[in-house]
């Protein structure tokens, strides 16, 4: 039976409201856990770089919360600086209050080191047999592996990411046999 005096509604309604007040109260008391995804990117200013001639472009790392999309729009725009997603990894916690990014994880048991070159050992792939420098290694949990960064100075200084089971410790360069001319 629904009340049908104005009184008896505005009554119901200020119980109702007080009754919502105190849920949303006992809620917030409730501490919260929260997790995010950290981005470890490569910036290069492209405007700079064109501006001056410069024949290398001076490159930033920075760790943020943001996307590299994300990170790019926010910053100019792909026209106006080049973003690299270099490594990600999720954190636990908050950042607010301008708290830091927590750190990247360390590798467990890496079989490269950081500055080894590596060959590519993924078969019918494009990068199949490149050679590069490893530039950073992590673990990452979501796939109970560790991630290699790995850069081709050759391949006009592209950079890649790879599981461990991909890559393999290249050969010796060859020692010359004839002095050069």
């Amino acid at each position: 039976m629904k009340p049908t005096s104005p009184a008896a509604r505005a009554a119901l309604g200020g119980a109702g409201a007080a009754l919502l007040a105190a849920l949303l109260f006992a809620l917030g008391a409730i501490p919260a856990h929260a997790e995010y995804r950290a981005y470890e990117l490569e910036v290069v200013d492209r405007v700079d770089c064109a501006i001056n001639k410069r024949p290398t472009c001076p490159r930033t790392v920075v760790k943020t919360s943001m996307s590299p999309e994300a990170y790019a729009g926010v910053h100019g725009g792909d026209a106006r600086i080049g973003v690299v997603l270099l490594a990600t990894w999720m954190c636990y916690g908050d950042t607010s209050g301008y708290r830091d990014i927590c750190p990247r994880p360390q590798p467990r048991t890496p079989k490269f080191a950081v500055g080894e070159t590596v060959k590519v050992a993924l078969h019918n792939h494009i990068t199949e047999g490149w050679q590069g420098k490893v530039e950073l290694v992590y673990y990452q949990q979501s796939v109970r592996a560790n991630v290699y960064g790995v850069r081709f100075a050759e391949r006009q200084n592209v950079f890649a990411r790879y599981f461990e089971k991909d890559l393999a410790k290249a050969a010796p360069a060859q020692p010359l046999t004839e002095p050069p001319r």
